[in-house]
């Protein structure tokens, strides 16, 4: 996808997290047990210092300390100011420079997605507090998928992670657009085709029912065919 689209993206969605973030810092996330709005400002803030440094060091090594510590209070107005700072640092840099990533493409673009699709969830999550949603480009939450199922499906930052997947295929299907995905597990690794295909399980609804799904959150408006507890083995795999 475009970047300047993604930045666009990124920017709406910080935006609205940190408005229905404000006066809510207490209030639990009900998609990760155990979280506050608080504890979600103090991670988005520690993942946007690090990334802005990880671009800034313009270097392919991989960091030895790359998440800053947040403070004890005002989470939320740290986090804003270490949004703010992401903000410029991937407006002005190029998409194609090389940087250290976790993934397989090691460049800022790889910053500029993986930085939209981290504030959708976790817009998505402060706004559960409030139960009101803004509504999110089925295009844009399509490419998180592609993005979860290409990155944290298959690449951590810890590179003697194991990747172990269910036993047993899902079928992901999207009813807002274009878009579908076969994933078939092959021991430790998988083999993705995006095609109409039946796997041994089917999981359908919009773009960000499906991306919700896939990272671990419980959308109501999804449809599962075959076996509920492979679609949740499937559902569960997210860091």
């Amino acid at each position: 996808m475009d970047a300047n689209r993604l930045l666009d993206s990124v920017e709406l969605f910080g935006n609205r997290m940190f408005t229905v973030a404000e006066g809510k810092g207490s209030e639990p996330i009900v998609q990760c047990p155990g979280w506050s709005v608080d504890d979600s400002m103090a991670h988005v803030g520690r993942v946007y210092g690090a990334v802005t440094s990880v671009i800034e060091s313009e270097s392919l090594e991989k960091p030895t300390a790359p998440f800053p510590t947040p403070p004890e209070n005002n989470h939320r107005e740290w986090a804003m100011g270490k949004f703010s700072i992401l903000l410029e640092v991937l407006s002005n840099s190029d998409p194609m420079t090389p940087v250290w990533t976790w993934g397989k493409d090691q460049d800022v673009g790889f910053f500029i997605r993986r930085m939209t699709h981290e504030t959708l969830l976790h817009m998505r999550d402060v706004e559960f507090v409030i139960d009101e949603f803004i509504e999110v480009n089925g295009e844009v939450a399509c490419d998180g998928i592609d993005e979860y199922i290409d990155g944290a499906l298959q690449h951590s930052m810890n590179p003697n992670k194991e990747f172990f997947y269910p036993d047993g295929s899902i079928h992901l299907h999207r009813t807002d657009g274009e878009g579908e995905w076969l994933i078939k597990p092959l021991g430790n690794e998988i083999v993705i085709t995006r095609e109409h295909a039946k796997g041994d399980v089917a999981v359908r609804g919009n773009a960000i029912a499906l991306l919700l799904y896939l990272w671990g959150r419980d959308p109501q408006d999804l449809e599962i065919f075959g076996e509920p507890e492979l679609a949740q083995a499937w559902g569960s795999l997210a860091p």
